[in-house]
């Protein structure tokens, strides 16, 4: 059996996953704050063992741009801590980990599209964050 993790499922791309996996031959575990608490690496942890996880699918995110200002802490923890203990877990359980950003990292001076593999350049907490 191939199982899924998908994280922040009450959010629009978790809802749009969730949709999207009832055509999937897999089975996916869709997870909110309250199911699974990713910035607890032993809750991650015991998840995956527990479901025998092969690939996680993180959708979740502080997404409010404009509040990360003043809530620096939060969009840290769920940004950047929670998505460095997935990536660590991830990686030391050899499972795939597929994450999504924003554009938000970079300055926006780019007359193309950005690549991966441009240099990021923050203008704000929430893209620095991400």
């Amino acid at each position: 059996m191939f199982n899924i993790l998908v994280t922040g499922s009450n959010g629009q791309l978790g809802r749009e996953l969730h949709e999207l996996s009832k055509s999937y031959p897999y089975t996916c575990l869709f997870t909110c704050k309250e199911d699974l608490n990713i910035s607890d690496e032993h809750a991650i942890q015991s998840f995956i063992e527990r479901h025998a996880i092969n690939v996680i699918i993180n959708c979740a995110a502080y997404t409010a741009v404009d509040k990360a200002e003043n809530d620096q802490e939060l969009a840290d923890k769920i940004n950047h801590q929670a998505v460095k203990h997935l990536a660590f877990i991830a990686k030391e359980q050899n499972i795939r980990l597929i994450h999504r950003s924003t554009d938000y990292v970079f300055d926006g001076t780019n007359y193309t599209s950005y690549l991966e593999i441009d240099v990021i350049n923050a203008q704000s907490i929430y893209g620095k964050r991400s």
